[in-house]
């Protein structure tokens, strides 16, 4: 059997299309993943080795204006292009995860009568889930609570699996992890991310935490900063008399391919709240400090969040109340509580949905049987 995947823009949307792509490859299924040039969907898959195919894309202006025209000009354009690709590659099946390509790549399967499927991963869904929840067969869901955003006849098409996550994520052990870094199995591991584009405000918030870190021989920490702000964290690092290349517990990188690594070592997460990172976090069962996005599309990140402190898997932080103190503070209540930790960590793999990306392809199974 064939199937097109497609889904883009962020880390957010690609890797759950991955993990069902590597279930779906297990499984003895033809893949063939469609995103934009340039993109990262298109380092991401050829490093796990899916083949893929980019197609001419953009993404809509909120506003009316010139750029709206190029943007609709290059959607017809890759509409046309992925319904080329749909009918040479005989694709059985057409599968989106969301952002600006999936639209035109789901649309397309549509239009060539192939079955389709598409996953949301927030409690809020994203413009483009909204329109081709219309078109498709089925609605995969994340949270529960996503249905009542979805309009009112596609109740019927909706499965709630929970978000997928690949197997390498929660099967990696701790002693892997600890390796990669060259880190102590004996000291505790904080991991800092931001999503695959970093977290600007985060970053200049961390002074605090790092010196704790420097001072407790017991601790040690990854921070993955985001590309576009290596420099500045590095910076704003050195202006606090910190200098991480001092200290070999402490691996400040600009982005992790391997993510799995970083979450085998980690003890504690302190990060933004998108649904995959949640998704990830909670299959591992690892206990975290949330600091949601605040200008995320119907303000979904703080739901996401939400629903993990008021499971008692994590301490949310808003942006607004967001400083060094109030961080090392609430970072120092869990650290210092070994049965806080303990049982947030617990809570954090209750929620945990290990097997969604199963879920998923056994749907996509049974759309084509």
């Amino acid at each position: 059997m064939k199937v097109i995947i497609t889904g883009g823009g962020t880390g957010g949307h690609i890797y759950p299309a991955l993990a069902v792509a590597l279930e779906l490859k297990n499984r003895g299924w033809n893949i063939l993943y469609l995103g934009s040039e340039n993109s990262l969907e298109k380092e991401v898959t050829k490093e796990w080795d899916v083949n893929f195919k980019s197609v001419k894309v953009a993404p809509l202006p909120r506003k009316i204006n010139f750029k709206l025209i190029n943007s609709l000009f290059s959607n017809l354009s890759g509409l046309y292009q992925s319904r080329k690709i749909i009918k040479k590659f005989k694709a059985d099946v057409v599968f989106g995860t969301g952002g600006y390509v999936s639209g035109a790549v789901v649309l397309a399967g549509f239009l060539s009568s192939r079955k389709t499927i598409i996953h949301e991963q927030n409690v809020y869904p994203g413009v483009t889930n909204k329109i081709l929840s219309r078109f498709t067969d089925k609605i995969a869901i994340n949270f529960k609570d996503a249905e009542k955003y979805f309009p009112v006849n596609t109740g019927n098409k909706l499965i709630h699996t929970g978000n997928p996550v690949r197997k390498i994520i929660f099967e990696t052990n701790r002693n892997t992890g600890i390796k990669y870094f060259n880190f102590s199995s004996s000291s505790k591991t904080v991991l800092i991310f931001g999503g695959s584009q970093g977290a600007e405000k985060i970053n200049k918030s961390l002074s605090e935490i790092y010196k704790f870190i420097i001072e407790h021989k017991n601790f040690q920490l990854i921070h993955i900063t985001g590309k576009n702000n290596f420099k500045q964290v590095t910076n704003y690092l050195k202006n606090n008399d910190i200098n991480p290349e001092n200290y070999s517990k402490i691996k400040i990188i600009p982005y992790l391919k391997h993510m799995e690594y970083a979450y085998a070592a980690a003890d504690l997460v302190i990060s933004r709240a998108g649904a995959t990172a949640l998704s990830e976090i909670t299959a591992k069962g690892l206990p975290a400090i949330l600091i949601p996005y605040p200008y995320a599309t119907g303000d979904h990140q703080k739901y996401n969040a939400q629903y993990l402190a008021k499971n008692e898997a994590a301490i949310m932080i808003e942006e607004k109340d967001l400083n060094e103190k109030i961080l090392v503070e609430k970072f120092k209540k869990i650290v210092s509580d070994q049965l806080l930790l303990k049982e947030m960590s617990e809570n954090s793999y209750k929620l945990g949905r290990r097997k969604a990306a199963a879920e998923i392809v056994n749907e996509i199974e049974k759309l084509v049987q």
